[in-house]
C-alpha cells in the first residue's frame, strides 16, 4: 500500500485501528486490511436463503511471510495467539474461531483478526471471520497482487450490495431508509446452548417478488410465519426468542423471528422507522419484567459484501 491504512483519515475508523494495531504488535503495517460483513438470513428454503449484510462483521489486517508459517492473533485476546506450518494449517489444526478457513493457506502469513460482534449475536460472525481469513490469504498469495488490487473497495464475491438484499446469487432491492423501514436484530445475549438442527421452508421466491415490486412491508408477516414454523420445533428452554419476537410485534413491528445463529438465540423484526423507539421500549420492558438481561438491539442497514478495504 502507498500510506498504511491507519494514517488515511478518511478511512472507517475500526479499519484503521486494525492496521495500527497490526503495525504496533509486528513493528511494520500490514500489506492490505480485509472486511467480511455478518449477514442477517431473513427467510430460508432449505440452502436457499434470503439475506442482508451488515456493516459489523470481521477485519483482518494481513502480511504475507516467507518462512512458511501462518501466524494469527485476535485483535480482542491478543493471548489466543498461533503459530501453524502450512502442513498443519491443512491438516485443521488451527483455531476454532478460524473455521476453516487457514485449511486453504498456500503460503505463510501474519494475520491480526478482529470481529465486532460475538458469535450468536444473530450476525453470523463466525462464518464472516472464516470469510475474511479466507480473502486475506488468497490475495497475499505470491502472484495475486494485481488481483488484489482489483478488488480494493469492491464488494465482494458474494454479491451482497448496500441497500440490496440477496437471495443465492440474486440481488434484490432493500432500501430500508427510503421506504421507511428499519431491520432491527435483537441479541438476546444469551450463549452457549445446544442448537438443534433446523431446516427452514419459507416462501422466498415469494419474498423476492415482494422486494423487486418494492413491497418491502410485505415481508413482515412473512417473517413471523417462520419464527411459528420454527417455534413449533424449538424446546420450551429457548423461550427468549418467542419473548422477544412477541414483544417486538407488541410494539408495533411489521414482522418478527427468531434467529439461528451458533450458539446464540438472537431474533429479528422488521419495522416503520417511526416506531424504533416504541419497539425499542416494549422489548426492554419484556425483558426488565421477567428479570432477564437486557439485548442488544442493532438497527441493520443492508451492506456491502467482503471485500479488500486497503
Amino acid at each position: 500500500m502507498d500510506t498504511d491504512l491507519a494514517d488515511r483519515l478518511g478511512a472507517a475508523p475500526e479499519l484503521r485501528l486494525a492496521s495500527y494495531t497490526y503495525s504496533e504488535l509486528f513493528g511494520h503495517p500490514p500489506a492490505g486490511v480485509w472486511h467480511a460483513p455478518g449477514t442477517v438470513t431473513l427467510l430460508a428454503d432449505g440452502p436457499l436463503r434470503l439475506t442482508v449484510a451488515a456493516r459489523w462483521g470481521a477485519i483482518v489486517a494481513a502480511a504475507p511471510r516467507g518462512d512458511g508459517v501462518i501466524e494469527a492473533i485476535r485483535m480482542n485476546r491478543p493471548d489466543e495467539r498461533v503459530h501453524l506450518t502450512l502442513a498443519e494449517a491443512a491438516a485443521g489444526a488451527g483455531p476454532s474461531w478460524a473455521g476453516t478457513a487457514l485449511r486453504g493457506a498456500r503460503a505463510g502469513a501474519t494475520l491480526l483478526v478482529n470481529t465486532d460482534l460475538p458469535d450468536g449475536s444473530g450476525l453470523g460472525s463466525a462464518a464472516a471471520t472464516e470469510t475474511a481469513i479466507g480473502l486475506a490469504l488468497e490475495d497475499l498469495v505470491p502472484g495475486d497482487t494485481a488481483a488484489a488490487g482489483d478488488r480494493a473497495g469492491a464488494a465482494g464475491p458474494v454479491g451482497h450490495r448496500p441497500g440490496r438484499a440477496l437471495l443465492g446469487d440474486r440481488g434484490l432491492p432493500f432500501d430500508l431508509s427510503a421506504a421507511g423501514l428499519r431491520l432491527m436484530v435483537i441479541d438476546t445475549r444469551v450463549r452457549d446452548l445446544p442448537q438443534p438442527p433446523i431446516v427452514e421452508h419459507a416462501p422466498v421466491r415469494e419474498a423476492a417478488a415482494a422486494l423487486e415490486a418494492g413491497a418491502f412491508e410485505a415481508l413482515g408477516p412473512m417473517l413471523t410465519a417462520a419464527h411459528a414454523a420454527l417455534a413449533a420445533a424449538v424446546p420450551a428452554a429457548d423461550d427468549v426468542q418467542r419473548i422477544a419476537v412477541s414483544a417486538a410485534l407488541d410494539g408495533g413491528a411489521l414482522g418478527a423471528r427468531m434467529l439461528v445463529d451458533g450458539p446464540g438465540r438472537p431474533a429479528c423484526a422488521l419495522l416503520r422507522a417511526t416506531l424504533l423507539t416504541d419497539v425499542r421500549r416494549a422489548i426492554v420492558a419484556a425483558f426488565s419484567v421477567r428479570r432477564l438481561r437486557i439485548p442488544r438491539l442493532l438497527t441493520v442497514e443492508p451492506a456491502a459484501g467482503p471485500r479488500r478495504a486497503g
